[in-house]
């Protein structure tokens, strides 16, 4: 596949994902729970909860959404759950057990609350800049759009266009 089609593809799907129906904002915000949800540790739930979103939400945008949830996939959402129990331990100021003879489900304790705090306040954060990236781009592109088809519709030369 040459990069010209490759182009074409991203481009349609980009079209497709800003679609008039759908608010830059709506964009955002699906992208950005669509994050949430992908992030905090819901395993293999995750895509039934950001469809019942969908259904729920009318306003939410499809394609933003699921596409946040399958971009979030294991080999990134490691390097997150590892920050997460890190931050959730620094702040919460444990260090790992040093005693092994601990009950099971001391451990268990320790590990899960350090994990489901650092989890929770990284995917927020994540979730939080997600929303003002994509709300951005969006927002970028549309604009972008929009004086393409005044110059189109106009036939302004773009010369007088770029010297503005």
């Amino acid at each position: 596949m040459n990069k010209s089609a490759i182009r074409e593809k991203v481009t349609r799907f980009i079209e497709r994902l800003t679609e008039p129906e759908s608010s830059s904002q709506a964009i955002a915000l699906s992208f950005s729970l669509g994050t949430l949800i992908a992030i905090l540790p819901t395993p293999g739930f995750g895509i039934f909860i950001g469809l019942s979103l969908i259904l729920i939400f009318r306003m939410l945008n499809k394609i933003a959404m699921v596409l946040a949830i399958t971009m979030w996939n294991p080999l990134l959402q490691l390097p997150v759950y590892y920050v997460s129990y890190r931050l959730g331990s620094f702040l919460l100021n444990k260090s790992t057990p040093e005693v092994i003879e601990e009950s099971w489900i001391t451990l268990f304790t320790h590990h899960t609350q350090s994990f489901v705090l650092g989890n929770s306040i990284l995917a927020a954060l994540i979730s939080v800049l997600s929303y003002i990236v994509v709300l951005q781009v969006t927002s970028y592109y549309r604009k972008r759009k929009a004086i393409a088809e005044i110059i189109s519709i106009y036939q302004i030369p773009s010369e007088r266009v770029q010297s503005a």
